[in-house]
């Protein structure tokens, strides 16, 4: 699939709105970072008074998923998951439109030695990513470091998916996004020995998807995370990030290849990589994507959770 390119079918009125959020956005990402992070922390607030449908989804996928919490804990950490997503607005700004000088001394990375021992054998690897709220600014840094492509669906909306696209391109020119649709061009960056950044810790609907546990519950999982290894002959590698204490920064964990995948058993990987994410949550769980009906689609006869 074609990159997103500008045209002048972009300069629609019926975008105009969109360029001048986006104009928005670039100028917010020029303020100081600790101001960002405060007004962050602010707009979480408020969205978590406002946003009562994206509330009551956080709310159940919490419940669902932390069920030896108290009540009062899971109600913390949605509070939490607010501020997180509020923060992460900006964090997306910084990504897109912040110069890189300002941003490197917030990065703390440790494992690079694994990805460049691979990637000195010239070994191709498919990157297991989550949606967790920091990764568009901390796939800054691993893309300075490293060479990488990312896998990302493309936006509705023209305007915004051309943005974003360049966005994720400005830090590395060797490093694109490819729509993670766009199957054959995933394949054939893998088979050449490059890495692709895929995260398969969303629900996307019944036909794409099998039915794995994931925190003890079914959930619609990505079927196509080890037919992609299996066919392009790669290993699997993690990536896990999250803020350092105080807002002051990031800290981000490059790991070895995964062990076991692909193992051959096809529904044993879904198993093993959807425990992978679970740890990657656990790790900073308000940093989540709890906003995300991530058990949207339910097995045959089971009520929905979001009613």
């Amino acid at each position: 699939m074609q990159a997103p390119v500008f045209s002048s079918s972009l300069l629609h009125p019926r975008y105009w709105l969109t360029w001048v959020l986006m104009a928005l956005m670039a100028l917010l990402a020029q303020l100081p970072y600790r101001l960002q992070i405060a007004l962050g922390l602010l707009l979480g607030d408020l969205s978590y008074r406002l946003a009562k449908r994206r509330r009551r989804i956080a709310e159940t996928n919490i419940a669902l998923c932390f069920t030896s919490l108290s009540q009062q804990e899971r109600d913390a950490l949605v509070r939490e998951h607010f501020r997180s997503n509020g923060i992460a607005l900006f964090e997306t700004a910084m990504a897109w439109f912040m110069p890189y000088w300002r941003l490197r001394k917030r990065f703390v990375v440790k494992g690079v030695e694994h990805w460049q021992r691979l990637q000195s054998q010239g070994r191709g690897a498919l990157v297991i990513g989550t949606h967790l709220n920091s990764l568009e600014i901390c796939n800054v840094e691993v893309s300075r470091l490293f060479d990488f492509h990312c896998s990302y669906r493309a936006h509705n909306n023209p305007v915004y998916d051309f943005i974003q696209h360049r966005g994720r391109e400005r830090h590395n020119p060797r490093s694109k996004a490819i729509n993670r649709y766009d199957i054959r061009g995933m394949i054939r960056v893998l088979k050449r020995g490059d890495w692709l950044w895929y995260a398969p810790d969303q629900d996307y609907g019944r036909k794409v998807s099998e039915f794995v546990p994931w925190f003890g519950v079914p959930a619609a999982t990505v079927a196509s995370t080890p037919r992609l290894l299996k066919m392009a002959g790669v290993c699997a590698v993690g990536i896990r990030h999250r803020r350092l204490p105080g807002y002051k920064g990031y800290e981000i964990e490059l790991t070895p290849p995964l062990e076991g995948l692909p193992s051959g058993d096809h529904y044993a990987d879904l198993v093993a990589l959807n425990r992978y994410v679970e740890d990657c949550v656990k790790g900073s769980p308000s940093e989540y994507l709890w906003v995300h009906r991530r058990f949207k689609t339910r097995p045959p006869g089971e009520p929905s959770f979001y009613q």
